[in-house]
């Protein structure tokens, strides 16, 4: 078992929540978005959804260490994901699923009806997660993404 395992099997004990970010944890999900992603969100972007009335931003932590987020926007019935990420050394456990479902639930709560996503095509981890929570492909963004320039996928799923 690697290091990064082992801290993370290590303090799994630690109490667990999910709660709406704030200002003050740009920080760590900057941290995050710069290991997760090739073009990451600036912190300013990050703020400006987290103040936003229309964001939806959701954190998960364990013990005091934030391990992952959802970023995302309601507007007309519809919760627009923009961005989902664990830190690395929670991945593969089950986080970003939890915290998909903690996302969902929220949006419903705030009267959101769907959710819709986009994603790289060759992000096939994301792309099982989201295929296992029920979204389906409605279409393709032909250069969608920098950093390399790939598509997009745009992904929806009703919510209940």
């Amino acid at each position: 078992m690697g290091c990064a395992a082992a801290m993370a099997e290590g303090t799994a004990l630690a109490p667990t929540r999910f709660a709406l970010l704030q200002g003050e944890d740009l920080g760590a999900v900057r941290a995050i978005e710069q290991m997760s992603f090739a073009n990451p969100w600036s912190v300013e972007e990050l703020g400006w959804l987290v103040q936003e009335e229309e964001g939806l931003c959701l954190g998960v932590w364990v013990g005091d260490e934030l391990i992952g987020y959802g970023l995302g926007q309601v507007a007309e019935g519809c919760f627009h994901l923009a961005s989902l990420a664990t830190a690395p050394a929670w991945r593969r456990q089950g986080w970003g699923g939890r915290l998909l479902q903690e996302l969902l639930g929220w949006a419903g709560q705030r009267g959101c009806r769907a959710c819709r996503l986009e994603v790289r095509t060759s992000n096939r981890a994301a792309l099982s997660l989201y295929r296992n929570w029920g979204f389906r492909e409605v279409g393709r963004l032909e250069r969608f993404y920098t950093r390399p320039v790939e598509d997009g996928l745009v992904m929806h799923r009703e919510l209940s």
